[in-house]
């Protein structure tokens, strides 16, 4: 694994915690998301730190301090739970920032655990192809197709962004919702990037916000690179639009931690983890730059 995540120069502005977790224990179509985490390292040290559309430097607000890789055991998911809750017993949830690289999508709950803890009232944004709201999967309830349904669990409130793969179970489940607890807006009627910052920020209010970024949730034309792709996903501009706006002018949720989950990079094509990267460069620039 690589020792630095981007290369800004001098360490100044809001640490950031980077957790690497290069699993794919419950993966379901393609794999690769174990490589997922390293290709994110690199593409990270490639690309410019300044964001010219919002005229900031990501140098300038954060730097990364890269944790230990979290190695998956070999008994499942629950064990890969257990020994990422044993690596975040060293971390303050209510100030230090998490972002966790997976590995397949069923990583974060501890995550979200950790977080719900120090923050009862905690939001949560989720960018996906897939609503993750199977109560079991392949006989397993840790499936990375489950994830979103262990968040509820939680009475985590969920805003959902993407989804266009979904079983009539979950339609039913996410249609018997209190709408303030579950929101969803599908990728085949997405509204306009500003508006739908507008419903994410009335959604979340002044809770604290996790993101959960499945990059299947982007268009397979913009990240090919990842298990179980799905056509007609989020452009690329509609997402770094959606990010700005919904930081603009000091407007937006506060951001507490973030996973980039799911990506398995293609052999001879730097597209993807590229793509992944710049996104959560625009998180957290927009996060740390507009707020």
């Amino acid at each position: 694994m690589h020792h630095e995540f981007f290369d800004l120069g001098p360490r100044q502005g809001r640490n950031i915690y980077v957790l690497p977790v290069p699993y794919e224990g419950t993966v379901s179509y393609g794999t690769g998301t174990r490589l997922g985490p390293e290709a994110l390292f690199r593409a990270s040290v490639q690309i410019e730190s300044f964001d010219a559309e919002l005229d900031l430097d990501l140098a300038d607000l954060a730097h990364f301090t890269p944790l230990p890789v979290v190695h998956p055991p070999a008994n499942g998911p629950e064990g890969l739970h257990q020994a990422m809750r044993e690596r975040l017993k060293g971390l303050d949830a209510t100030k230090d920032f998490v972002l966790t690289l997976g590995g397949e999508h069923s990583v974060p709950l501890p995550l979200f655990e950790f977080y719900r803890q120090a923050h009862p009232d905690l939001a949560l944004l989720h960018i996906d192809a897939h609503a993750d709201l199977r109560e079991s999967y392949e006989d397993s309830p840790y499936s990375h197709a489950c994830i979103m349904a262990r968040a509820r669990q939680l009475g985590i409130p969920l805003a959902q962004i993407g989804i266009r793969s979904l079983c009539r179970e979950q339609r039913d489940y996410m249609r018997a919702q209190n709408p303030s607890e579950l929101m969803t807006l599908f990728a085949w009627d997405l509204p306009a990037p500003g508006e739908a910052a507008e419903r994410i920020r009335a959604f979340v209010g002044n809770r604290p916000l996790y993101i959960s970024f499945d990059v299947d949730g982007m268009d397979p034309s913009v990240i090919p690179g990842t298990g179980t792709p799905e056509p007609g996903g989020i452009p690329y501009r509609w997402m770094t639009r959606f990010c700005k706006e919904l930081w603009l002018d000091g407007l937006g949720p506060k951001l507490v931690g973030m996973d980039m989950c799911e990506l398995a990079p293609i052999h001879g094509s730097q597209a993807s983890e590229t793509a992944a990267v710049k996104l959560i460069q625009r998180i957290l620039t927009a996060w740390l730059g507009l707020a």
